[in-house]
């Protein structure tokens, strides 16, 4: 190969090394500004591609695509084998002189490339369960309603029911809650161990079978008890407001997380702590 297509592929190899650098990068930065729909995939197809040409060109480079075949010849050599067998030792020794350089940027373009997948690898880890394990619920954080209205202790009779929010999360999916005020001679020892105050109680409107919204609530009267239920209307899993929203009917295996609340000084309902475990469905790593 001449040394003008040596120096076009090793200028090739280098252009190539920096695009795949650029290219980690590039993805890096579309996953961590969730642009994943764009940047993330032209950064990694960037990285990928310029180090396949990278590679190709370097190995064009050093000429390992040439297939040479040597003929059994006599053992002597002339003065002009001699002088082109030094000149190879001088390319030589000048290519393996360039060589530090382009192994720099291969090794720069591997680390860019593995910098764009963290991201990606990342999001295949068990990361949802530890969001599920902290909402916006927080001790001290008063239950308001959708408009922003905080809940006072007599402002409602009994068996009512109010989807209610943290106070300055208002909307915020994982910490929405059905509130309730049922009769407290009513409420199981767990129920008020759990946090409920003077018939008050809340739980996490996120069904721990699929995840749909819980929003219905019932009374059934007629004798010889009287039965409340709280329903979800996606597979009717059906729970028990009386006892710490145990499941009694329905696929849901295991109870709505109960938020604990006591009162302010001002008489409104306000959160002592957030849920005591991850509300929603069960994921395969809390089993």
């Amino acid at each position: 190969m001449s040394d003008e297509l040596h120096r076009r592929a090793e200028f090739a190899a280098i252009a190539a090394f920096v695009v795949a650098m650029l290219g980690g990068v590039l993805a890096a930065y579309g996953y961590w500004s969730n642009h994943t729909e764009v940047w993330l995939g032209i950064g990694l197809a960037l990285a990928l591609g310029g180090i396949g040409v990278g590679l190709v060109s370097w190995a064009k480079y050093l000429d390992l695509d040439d297939h040479v075949v040597q003929q059994r010849e006599r053992l002597t050599t002339t003065p002009d084998e001699r002088d082109r067998f030094d000149e190879e030792v001088v390319h030589t020794e000048r290519t393996l002189g360039r060589r530090p350089l382009l192994a720099l940027l291969l090794g720069g373009s591997l680390a860019s490339l593995v910098v764009g997948f963290i991201g990606p690898i990342g999001s295949l880890g068990p990361k949802p369960r530890g969001e599920r394990s902290r909402t916006s619920w927080a001790a001290g954080k008063r239950l308001v309603t959708s408009d922003g209205l905080p809940i006072a202790a007599d402002s409602t009779g009994f068996d009512q029911l109010a989807t209610v929010f943290p106070e300055g999360a208002i909307g915020v999916d994982d910490s929405q809650v059905v509130l309730l005020r049922l009769r407290p001679e009513v409420l199981t020892e767990r129920t008020v161990a759990g946090g409920a105050v003077d018939g008050w109680v809340a739980y996490s409107k996120i069904c721990t079978h699929a995840g749909c919204s819980v929003g219905l609530f019932g009374v059934d009267s007629r004798p010889p008890e009287v039965i409340r239920e709280l329903v979800c209307p996606c597979h009717q899993s059906v729970f028990d407001p009386v006892d710490a929203a145990k499941p009694v009917g329905g696929p849901a295996p295991r109870s709505l997380p109960q938020l604990p609340i006591s009162l302010d000084g001002e008489g409104y309902l306000v959160a002592l702590s957030d849920f005591d475990r991850p509300v929603g469905p069960a994921a395969w790593d809390e089993a």
